[in-house]
């Protein structure tokens, strides 16, 4: 069996060695249960420094794709058009995927075909420092347009064999990722949830999540009204109201 894992990469030195250090842990991990890793690096032709890292783990690359991109989904989905695996991924460049759940994935899917398999995580701080453990629980389309939008992307696996279905991700900064997991359960996509964590997400002011910016609530509205939500659930008055306060604090 065969995993891949992108990587959509732009200016992320803080954090992309440890994140390469993870990736190096899971092939490792890959190799003595008889599974490949292919690892796909997609870079916004980011600083000299982050470039150095790539060399450095270059032996753990099997695809270095350097050029300039519209944006982290846009460097997904080139990665997407190089996958040769069975399961794929995407794991951003200040996260991190733990050995133990993905052991986990990897053995369940040996045994049983679903089509976008995830568990809980756990959110650290910039230093790695445990913040708190969560999970989506259990999700489907209904839910996640009508009460909460949460969602557990890093340390997810989709079935490349549906997602080819399915298409690509869509041109969204913030939510593309919410508006694909809508996509795959919308097309009858069988899911399952294990109950361990799968990845460590980096939670600190700088990232996308930890900015406060109301346009990642807008896109979230958006794309639940596309998907069914009502105007008058209890999502859609939460992230309206979530956008309000959003916007009179900055």
């Amino acid at each position: 069996m065969r995993f891949s894992v992108i990587i959509p990469s732009y200016n992320q030195i803080k954090f992309i060695e440890a994140t390469m250090k993870s990736i190096v842990a899971i092939k490792q991990l890959c190799r003595e249960h008889n599974t490949e890793l292919e690892v796909i690096v997609v870079d916004n032709c980011s600083i000299s420094e982050v470039k150095a890292v790539f060399e450095n783990y270059k032996n753990s690359i099997d695809i270095l794709i350097i050029e300039p991109d519209k944006g982290q989904y846009d460097a997904i989905n080139k990665g997407l058009n190089f996958v040769t695996g069975e399961y794929w991924t995407w794991l951003n460049t200040d996260d991190l995927i733990d050995p133990k759940g993905f052991l986990e994935i990897l053995n369940y899917v040996k045994k049983h075909q679903v089509d976008y398999i995830y568990g809980d995580i756990e959110t650290i701080d910039e230093y790695g420092k445990l913040i708190t453990k969560a999970s989506s629980g259990e999700i489907s389309l209904n839910s996640l347009t009508s009460k909460n939008a949460s969602i557990s992307q890093p340390g997810s696996f989709f079935r490349t064999e549906f997602t080819k279905k399915i298409g690509l991700l869509s041109n969204y900064r913030f939510a593309f990722d919410y508006e694909y997991i809508l996509r795959i359960l919308k097309n009858k996509g069988k899911v399952v949830k294990l109950d361990t964590i799968v990845a460590q997400f980096r939670y600190y002011q700088e990232s996308k999540s930890g900015s406060q910016d109301a346009r990642f609530l807008m896109e979230q509205l958006e794309i639940a009204k596309l998907y069914g939500s009502s105007a008058i659930s209890k999502l859609s008055l939460m992230l309206r109201l979530r956008i309000l306060k959003r916007k009179l604090m900055n």
